[in-house]
């Protein structure tokens, strides 16, 4: 098949199987602002699927062959998520038609770029990529951005600058479509065990982390973790340019930490060459709570301090930030219990996301989990046992399937409950609406949690029951 740069070269129209995806719905509006004819389908109709259809683009609902007759595209663009089988791949192959990941188009588009900023990790990409981008948006540097999912402060999951200076992305790892994305500064948060039904073992994560260093643009820097075992088992054998965070270590630190509210403010501290020698940089101020997004901040500012930026647009870029759809997010209240919603779905981010709901003071936790895929159930389970019996109870709807089926896993929600004493099963979101009713009361956190659709009980919840907005109380 013709590389995907040359083929570019000629094509036309571009079709993108999944184009409600917030980054596949980004890529589709970049690529029409670049003169491309665009179409796309997806397997249900949506806020992103209606916005795309407002800019003229032909989307196209459920996934069938004649959608690629109808549509004729020179080139298509899908996500990893798509099955072998699916019949609009399938359809395309059978016209010769070529099929790219999406990692090799967003790879093609971020090379157009002079200068680009990488976020990767298993934890923290969407929320550090988006106060990155806020930092350099404060800092009036104009950049794009393509992000994992909504920043508040642009109302979406990307930005398009009028100039192609500066892009920062968030670069997964997920069966290594990094690999496919160059970058001037690349930051790595942490590394840890997820999408195994893939990489099968922890060695395997860090190695393709470690191929993925040679990703760095000649004079680049890599802005990493120094505190997190996996990362510096990465790093053994790095020559290259590197500012590391942390806590206690590293050229960036965070000293003299404190909570008002759950919101976190700290002294950010410069060690040239990683030594006791210091300078601050200043009094920072966080307006998005959890301890963890110190650490976040902290590759912020090694980012930004990496890029040219001064002490003080750091600082300010840093506090401007405030927050991204889905991390922690507040929809409602319901009998004065808060309602949130949470992307989370590795035990690792349900320890962080229930640490901070602590701090922040709530009387009981509730986590509606949805699990997501099967592998991921099956492999995981006694790490979510563990990490759920921490809260004081669990709601529990069906296995999110994505991307699989349940032949090979033979795996249920019921199971899940079955190992739990504080959880109880949830045939759908309609059931979990009116149970977090009847057992919502003041000081309560209902938390929605998962990368499925679980978002949707959290929007029923506050069309069924919603009382007030949180956040304007």
């Amino acid at each position: 098949m013709t590389d995907i740069k040359e083929a570019l070269k000629t094509a036309k129209k571009l079709h993108f199987m999944g184009i409600g995806g917030s980054s596949m719905s980004s890529l589709a509006q970049i690529a029409l602002r670049r003169g491309y004819t665009v179409s796309g389908s997806d397997m249900q109709e949506s806020e992103a699927t209606r916005s795309l259809q407002a800019l003229g683009i032909s989307v196209n609902v459920g996934q069938k062959a004649e959608n690629i007759d109808r549509e004729m595209p020179d080139l298509v663009v899908m996500t990893d998520a798509i099955a072998p089988t699916n019949p609009e791949l399938c359809r395309a192959k059978e016209l010769g038609i070529p099929v790219y990941r999406r990692a090799e188009f967003l790879g093609q588009i971020l090379d157009g770029y002079q200068k680009t900023v990488g976020v990767a990790g298993t934890h923290g990409k969407t929320t550090t990529s988006s106060m990155i981008t806020a930092m350099f948006l404060t800092a009036k540097k104009d950049p794009s951005a393509i992000i994992g999912g909504r920043m508040n402060l642009i109302g979406s999951a990307y930005r398009l600058s009028e100039k192609e200076d500066l892009c920062v992305f968030e670069s997964c790892e997920f069966k290594e479509s990094f690999r496919f994305f160059r970058s001037d500064v690349s930051v790595i948060l942490n590394i840890g065990e997820d999408h195994m039904e893939y990489f099968k073992t922890l060695d395997n994560v860090i190695r393709v982390f470690r191929n993925y260093l040679n990703n760095i643009k000649p004079g680049g820097w890599l802005v990493t973790n120094a505190e997190d075992e996996n990362v510096r088992r990465m790093l053994e054998g790095y020559t290259g340019n590197l500012y590391l965070f942390g806590l206690n270590n590293g050229h960036f630190r965070a000293e003299n930490i404190t909570l008002d509210k759950g919101l976190p403010s700290f002294d950010l501290y410069f060690h040239p060459e990683n030594t006791d020698a210091k300078t601050c940089f200043g009094r920072v101020n966080l307006s998005v709570p959890g301890r963890h997004n110190v650490l976040n901040a902290l590759a912020t500012a090694a980012a930004g301090y990496a890029c040219g930026l001064t002490e003080e647009e750091i600082i300010r870029g840093i506090e401007s930030y405030n927050g991204a759809g889905r991390r922690f997010e507040y929809h409602c209240t319901v009998n004065g219990a808060v309602i949130a919603d949470d992307y989370g779905h590795h035990p690792d981010a349900y320890k962080v996301t229930f640490k901070t709901a602590r701090d922040l003071g709530f009387k009981r936790i509730i986590a509606i989990h949805q699990p997501h895929t099967f592998s991921r159930t099956k492999m995981l389970m006694n790490e979510f046992v563990e990490v759920l019996s921490t809260v004081d109870k669990v709601l529990i709807p069906p296995i999110y399937p994505a991307r699989e089926t349940n032949d090979e896993y033979n795996i249920y929600a019921e199971d899940v409950v079955a190992r739990l004493n504080n959880a109880e099963l949830m045939r759908d979101f309609e059931h979990i609406a009116d149970r977090v009713k009847e057992l919502a009361q003041p000081g309560d956190l209902f938390i929605t949690l998962g990368c499925g659709d679980i978002n949707k009980a959290a929007i029923l919840i506050n069309k069924k029951y919603g009382e007030t907005k949180y956040l304007e109380d």
